[in-house]
């Protein structure tokens, strides 16, 4: 499925999981400025959360594939390290008034500014590293910032609709988030891992119904139907239909 379904079903998921993870009703925002609670801001920071981590995993497991939305995203930072390399590297080696040093970096920087698989793997090398060095300064525990490695290094070298779509890709990228973020709970981020894990099946769930996921990766067979065809006509239907019922429940 398209990206944007993917978004607008890990959407309406935090929606329909919002009770029964937090065991409370949800509260649309209507309800929520009409009320005079105190804890009105307390709910309002608690569904936002639920919903925008949904939302943004709906679309993680597609990092394996170099065309995806998510990709894209990941490449940027890959892009954006590469030039803040480049101009340190100047600097700090006093060429700021060399010709030759700045041609360099414009030409690298223009090379790593170029769509492709290539960007993709410095982002989340970049990712993957920022990971490490969490786990190597006690910010993350270690066991956290092993798991995700993993995960990451899984992402970069499958292909598409593989690890990441599997039940192992799925646990290890559980495990990593719960791992990493149950020891911020006073900073309210529990919240957050649960929308992670909720947004990543939920994806799993939709390409089950588009062509099938192999859920025992390594081995290849895929489990599910196709149903339904990325960017058909279906495919902008589920995302338009999962859109405006997210609205109507959010909103109203």
């Amino acid at each position: 499925m398209l990206g944007r379904t993917h978004m607008a079903i890990g959407a309406l998921g935090a929606v329909a999981a919002y009770p029964i993870i937090e065991h409370v009703r949800w509260d649309a925002v209507e309800n929520i400025l009409h009320s005079a609670s105190a804890g009105m801001s307390h709910t309002i920071a608690s569904e936002a959360t639920i919903v925008l981590s949904a939302v943004v995993a709906s679309v993680m497991p597609d990092l394996d594939q170099p065309n995806s939305m998510m990709a894209h995203r990941v490449e940027r930072i890959g892009q954006v390290t590469v030039i803040a390399v480049l101009l340190a590297f100047v600097f700090l080696m006093h060429l700021s008034g060399s010709l030759t040093a700045w041609t360099f970096v414009i030409a690298l920087g223009w090379l790593s500014s170029t769509p492709g698989n290539a960007a993709r793997l410095a982002g989340l090398g970049v990712i993957g590293v920022v990971i490490i060095a969490l786990g190597i300064h006690h910010d993350m525990t270690p066991n956290a910032a092993v798991v995700l490695t993993i995960w990451v290094i899984g992402a970069m070298f499958t292909h598409h609709r593989t690890f990441t779509h599997s039940l192992l890709g799925l646990v290890l990228f559980a495990m990593g988030v719960n791992l990493g973020l149950k020891e911020l709970s006073h900073l309210h981020l529990v919240l957050v891992s649960d929308g992670l894990i909720l947004g990543y099946a939920l994806h799993l769930a939709a390409d089950a119904v588009a062509g099938g996921v192999p859920l025992l990766w390594p081995v290849k067979h895929r489990q599910g139907i196709r149903l339904v065809r990325t960017g058909s006509m279906t495919d902008h239907l589920i995302g338009g239909i999962a859109t405006l019922v997210f609205l109507g429940f959010a909103v109203l």
